[in-house]
């Protein structure tokens, strides 16, 4: 025959993931919808996000890379929910030279996430973290430069994880939390 067993076993797993996935009710979150194949009601619910300023520079970064992810188009004029974030960073040594400078470094990032439905004064609270590693290099500019890259790493990874937790809240997969109520 002219399939080999890999091409074939390839085509096979396909179609069971392809009909598997369709009986178990999955549905992606950002699905266009209906027939004219508009805006899914999640893309449609994010462009009423206003994302409140962060502290810092790796803050305003954070709050750029969440624009582009949350309201492409702009932000709303009358916003029916406030994203806040509080950004912390924190770094460590992980490598030492037999002089004890570091060769090798963690950087952290850690932001605190609360988005609040106006309409309903109800919020949906969180965190989320990302954890990138680079090395210290000889000459000083490199070593900065490596850092500021490991900050643009964090920064893109922390985006996307709170561009997602802001999609589920917004899809009704998170519990939310009405003013003056204790969480579970």
């Amino acid at each position: 025959m002219w399939w080999s067993k890999s091409s074939r076993l390839v085509v096979i797993v396909a179609v069971l993931a392809a009909t598997g996935l369709s009986g178990c009710g999955f549905r992606p979150l950002y699905a266009r919808g209906g027939a004219q194949g508009g805006q899914s009601s999640v893309a449609a619910e994010m462009g009423g996000v206003r994302i409140n300023g962060i502290e810092n520079r790796l803050g305003q970064d954070l709050r750029n890379a969440l624009l582009t992810r949350i309201s492409p188009t702009g932000e709303p004029a009358s916003p029916r929910y406030i994203l806040s974030v509080v950004l912390t960073q924190s770094e460590g040594g992980l490598g030492y030279r037999k002089d004890t400078y570091a060769t090798m470094a963690d950087m952290r990032l850690t932001a605190r996430v609360i988005l609040s439905d106006e309409d309903q004064g109800s919020s949906v609270s969180g965190s989320e973290e990302a954890l990138v590693s680079f090395d210290y290099l000889g000459p000083r500019y490199a070593s900065v430069a490596m850092e500021r890259d490991a900050a643009n790493r964090a920064v893109t990874e922390l985006a996307d994880r709170i561009a997602n937790r802001v999609g589920l809240a917004l899809a009704g997969k998170t519990r939310w939390i009405k003013a003056g109520e204790r969480p579970e």
